[in-house]
């Protein structure tokens, strides 16, 4: 059949060549002419996810959402034709999903189900034991660390007649941030577990009389808690036109700028600044801050870079975090990166493209080695 070949090929290009750029534009051409195609609809979904791990053009959650959606699709496929070896073959793509997106719990259910229909691979145990390792790694890390555990501290009585009441103690889970600009908007990026059940019930607040200072608030869905996020942000937007936009695993809410420019840094860095805070208020429960201080004088947003810690390979940690660093950084930092490292031999890695332009980078090696010319 015309299809298998077309189906060998686009197989060939995802994981021969490595191209699943190529790949997904194959599989989209499959699914054109052969609507519903199982293996089609499965592999397509696998192109998807290679790109958002692969590629930080592809790196976003709605990357994720349709390589998701495709293996429901799949699964339904599968199912609909009573093929056990093909349904066994959807639930293995399911696991690999859910594991390589670090949800060892759902991988491990469908490894389960994968097993149970009989599916067969010879990388099957790699899998399994792989899984295996990851879920006793997690077992090792449940035990609470005291940072995690903020106790709400307990107001003073303002009057010697008023009674006391003792808070009981709350987990305050650690809010990441993400944020990135184009040349009209500044757009901030919440990641919480703790998410509203809709965008419309977040309100976002631009105070009118500097522009410049925003608060995010919304309540916590199955509880009386609200969720608030405050922040200065270091140059004025629009207090009008603010939009909130919901992901799976994040917030993310769009600001206007006032003025066409590019921004160097989202907060304002002046002395006298305080950091942005986050707190989960229970009616009149005191707010716990949670800050993100730094004293890095060059404008970049460490908090942007997410490593994964569980990585066991450090010098691919290491790659990933430098490969992150460039790909989010703005011009003039890339300049001062290639140059500085280029010009070093490998040993220095400036940011600053002031420091950088003025001079050549000499290079520095760690203390206690030499450097040797060759």
């Amino acid at each position: 059949m015309p299809v298998d070949k077309d189906l060998k090929a686009a197989y060939s290009v995802l994981y021969d060549d490595r191209d699943p750029l190529k790949a997904l534009q194959l599989y989209d051409k499959i699914l054109t002419d052969y609507p519903g195609n199982l293996m089609g609809t499965v592999y397509k979904a696998a192109a998807l996810e290679k790109l958002y791990y692969g590629f930080s053009g592809w790196h976003n959650d709605q990357t994720l959402e349709n390589a998701r959606q495709l293996l429901e699709d799949a699964l339904k496929l599968s199912q609909a034709r009573g093929d056990r070896s093909k349904v066994g073959l959807v639930y293995f793509r399911h696991f690999v999903h859910y594991f390589n997106d670090k949800d060892y719990d759902r991988a491990s259910s469908f490894m389960g189900k994968c097993k149970e229909y009989g599916y067969k691979d010879d990388t099957l145990p790699m899998w399994e034991a792989e899984l295996d390792r990851k879920l006793k790694k997690r077992a090792k890390k449940q035990v609470p660390r005291a940072e995690d555990i903020r106790e709400l501290p307990v107001k003073e009585a303002q009057q010697p007649s008023a009674i006391v009441e003792s808070k009981p103690v709350q987990v305050e889970e650690k809010l990441r941030t993400d944020w990135y600009q184009t040349s009209n908007d500044i757009v901030i990026s919440l990641f919480t577990s703790r998410l509203p059940q809709s965008d419309k019930d977040v309100t976002v607040h631009v105070q009118a009389a500097d522009k410049r200072s925003a608060e995010i608030s919304y309540l916590i869905p199955g509880s009386s808690s609200e969720f608030q996020y405050a922040i200065k942000l270091a140059h004025e937007v629009m207090p009008e036109g603010v939009a909130a936009k919901l992901f799976t695993k994040k917030l993310e809410i769009t600001f206007k700028k006032k003025q066409n420019l590019q921004w160097k840094t989202l907060e304002d860095e002046s002395p006298a600044q305080a950091a942005p805070h986050t707190s989960v208020s229970n009616n009149s429960s005191t707010d716990v801050p949670l800050s993100y201080p730094s004293s890095s004088k060059k404008q970049i947003d460490w908090s942007k870079l997410d490593l994964d810690d569980e990585n066991d390979d450090d010098s691919t940690s290491a790659d990933a975090f430098f490969q992150k660093l460039y790909a989010d950084a703005d011009p003039d930092t890339k300049r001062a990166m290639m140059k500085s490292f280029i010009e070093s031999n490998g040993t220095a890695l400036n940011t600053n493209w002031e420091d950088v332009s003025k001079k050549r980078v000499e290079t520095a090696p760690p203390e206690g080695m030499e450097a040797k010319s060759w």
